[in-house]
């Protein structure tokens, strides 16, 4: 029988070690926390980026789609890129790596710019000399210039973590 499972008395099944689980190392709770982050980071993105397309399809109807959609998006990217950043860092901490840092800083000015073009979309006047109408397509913009930014931040995530093998 393997070591990890000695402690199960004589009368118990010969199959409860194929059944439970072995301990697994902190190093391997890390990895599997990374990993877990870096695949959350993807779909909270894809789904942000979906979301930012319902919103801009509906942003002329009075339908509660539109700021539900748009709310939706913008928390699930303001979540989407420190999360893949976190996960970025575990590694790079672990591995006593530096990673990349120029999709790092990218990525983070990427961010910046949406944050801002998503809080004008409030203000919309004082850009369009008065007309305070979105004009179609800048809900879609604001997704892609997050969703780029996610990916990159996952894109060096995933490549620091890939530099340990």
């Amino acid at each position: 029988m393997d070591s990890d499972y000695e402690h199960i008395p004589a009368g118990a099944s010969h199959s409860l070690p194929e059944v439970l689980p072995k301990k697994a190392t902190i190093k391997e709770c890390v990895n599997m926390m990374v990993k877990l982050k870096i695949i959350l980071s993807s779909a909270f993105a894809i789904v942000g980026y979906l979301l930012g397309i319902v919103a801009d399809a509906t942003h002329y109807t009075e339908l509660p789609i539109y700021p539900a959609a748009c709310l939706t998006k913008i928390l699930l990217f303001l979540i989407a890129v420190p999360l893949a950043y976190s996960a970025g860092k575990n590694i790079r901490k672990e591995l006593k790596i530096n990673g990349f840092p120029g999709l790092r800083f990218v990525s983070w000015i990427m961010y910046g710019v949406a944050i801002v073009h998503f809080m004008l979309f409030f203000q919309w006047g004082f850009i369009a000399a008065g007309n305070s109408q979105l004009p179609d397509g800048q809900i879609t913009i604001d997704s892609a210039i997050f969703f780029i930014a996610s990916m990159l931040m996952i894109a060096e995530a995933w490549n620091s973590y890939k530099s340990k093998d």
